[in-house]
């Protein structure tokens, strides 16, 4: 009988898998979304309707609210993790396909080991660094491969869009200290809704101008990828034996992405995106291997 460090485990991969599903139709339903609403009120309409969700599963799991010291630790969670994160992030998807998306933000990680480097003294080993080599070895694949030194837009706003996510990642350190991950989800998230409250204007004569359609779209990437998404993703990283186990499935998401966005509008990544992204998923896996390696 398993025993149930075992059973744990086995549900974190379960609900990490079903995560990384959710986010990888988040690029493609994104996609789908920003033709018919602008960047700025796209993030207001997905975060507010995450926020209105989350709040309604935070009073019946009765997570209470923060210390009012703690306030501006989760206004400022909610402004690089959704807030900054959620704008740069669809300006990019205005340009970019959900594959180059998808593959640049799964080298959040590797920022975020960076950033640990740099403001918590944490060493990368040499393996480490060589990973990051080949992440940026394949993001100058993507910038560079139609021969040309112009730097697409889209790519810019994307890596914005990593590194504050990244950023988010390492002060939800301070806040996992006092809090569940389940509070500082929900605390983080409705305070970066609040702060996209000045698009609503937008997001009104947006809202009066969409078909039905697009407002559908809107309803699931808030309730799914973005609510039900998170919370799924921080219980999994709760239950998993070690961080790893579940961050490695953000390897899929690329994959899944580039699936999905074939099956809903029939477009495929050119080949620049292609060989980019493999550079760029070979440096992840080696990264995430690196200790191991290290020890061999």
């Amino acid at each position: 009988m398993p025993n149930s460090t075992t059973k744990s485990s086995r549900t974190a991969l379960i609900l990490a898998s079903f995560t990384i599903i959710l986010w990888s139709s988040g690029f493609v339903f994104t996609r789908v979304a920003v033709r018919h609403f602008n960047p700025y009120a796209l993030g207001l309409l997905r975060y507010g309707t995450a926020a209105i969700v989350l709040i309604i599963i935070g009073s019946f799991r009765r997570v209470g609210l923060p210390r009012m010291r703690d306030i501006p630790l989760f206004f400022l969670l909610g402004a690089v993790g959704f807030t900054i994160y959620m704008i740069t992030f669809n300006v990019a998807m205005t340009t970019i396909s959900s594959a180059t998306g998808s593959i640049l933000t799964a080298t959040v990680p590797v920022m975020t080991a960076l950033l640990s480097s740099i403001f918590f003294r944490e060493r990368l080993s040499p393996i480490g660094w060589i990973a990051v080599g080949m992440e940026f070895a394949g993001i100058l694949i993507l910038t560079l491969w139609r021969g040309t030194f112009s730097i697409e837009k889209g790519l810019v706003w994307m890596m914005l869009a990593a590194m504050s996510f990244a950023a988010y990642n390492l002060i939800q350190r301070f806040a996992t200290k006092r809090y569940t991950s389940m509070q500082s989800t929900i605390y983080s998230i409705v305070a970066g809704a609040s702060l996209l409250l000045v698009f609503l204007p937008s997001a009104i004569r947006d809202l009066q101008t969409a078909p039905p359609s697009a407002i559908l779209t809107i309803l699931y990437l808030g309730i799914f990828p973005s609510a039900i998404g998170f919370l799924l993703w921080t219980k999994a990283l709760s239950m998993a034996n070690q961080m790893s186990e579940v961050t490695n499935f953000m390897f899929i998401t690329p994959l899944l992405a580039t699936v999905l966005e074939f099956v809903i509008s029939g477009e495929l990544p050119d080949l620049g995106t292609m060989i980019g992204g493999m550079v760029i998923l070979s440096g992840l896996l080696l990264f995430n291997n690196r200790q191991r390696l290290h020890k061999s």
